[in-house]
């Protein structure tokens, strides 16, 4: 319901009572699915063999290699729900202090993504050590938690950022959504198309297409707004 629930603010005009009051609803919807899904990490990574059902009794190289699959899962799960969180509270925080330099900066806000992207570096370790170009290529989902950084830690260079800020966070979650969505729940709708080497695109299809959508909107934003000089002078915490 949230990933169906993201497009009506899209859509809707911007500022407008369905816009908030939608918005606000998709940002309950994936705080719902942001718990969710570390819950079962923690479940993927405690138990990772009870947690599933196998139609025959597994060897002992066979429960090794569940073990090992299912904890590199439950990173990944983790990294998703962390990049959708930071996002989200990035994408909801901007809009309250969009006078302030840097923003909703607090120790939260900085330990939260500084832990998005040693989750990125993580899931790229476990790409390069299993030769996985998947985890590779969706470690630069991590590069959230560094534009997010850069949000906080710097002071603006447009008068615009705020918005940019927010459109490009919300986009994030609805990547994060939607591929945590499709590789979770891909597997069990699509079990053919799971088990073929063309899965890797269904992985990184949302990557791709979020991270255009947010290059164009904001390139379109900028000019709407003729935003390119420095940001007028605003409070610093």
């Amino acid at each position: 319901m949230a990933l169906i629930a993201f497009w009506i603010p899209v859509i809707a005009p911007k500022g407008g009572k369905i816009h908030v009051r939608v918005g606000w609803g998709y940002a309950v919807c994936m705080s719902a699915v942001v718990l969710t899904a570390y819950a079962m990490s923690f479940l993927a990574f405690t138990h990772p063999v009870e947690i599933r059902h196998f139609d025959h009794p597994l060897t002992a190289n066979e429960i090794e290699f569940v073990r090992i699959r299912s904890h590199q899962l439950a990173i990944f799960l983790t990294f998703l729900a962390s990049v959708t969180l930071a996002a989200g509270v990035q994408g909801i925080g901007v809009l309250r202090t969009r006078k302030l330099a840097n923003g909703p900066r607090n120790p939260l806000t900085l330990a939260l993504n500084a832990f998005v992207v040693l989750a990125g570096i993580t899931v790229l370790t476990i790409g390069v050590t299993n030769h996985s170009w998947t985890f590779k290529a969706m470690s630069l989902v991590g590069l959230v938690g560094v534009g997010n950084l850069s949000y906080l830690l710097y002071p603006p260079k447009e008068k615009m950022r705020w918005w940019y800020q927010h459109v490009s966070s919300m986009i994030a979650t609805a990547i994060a959504g939607y591929t945590a969505f499709l590789v979770f729940g891909g597997a069990r709708m699509m079990p053919k198309l799971a088990r073929s080497e063309w899965y890797a695109l269904v992985w990184i299809a949302p990557t791709i297409l979020g991270g255009t959508a947010i290059v164009l909107t904001i390139t379109y934003y900028k000019r709407k707004f003729h935003d390119g000089g420095r940001a007028k002078k605003v409070v610093t915490i």
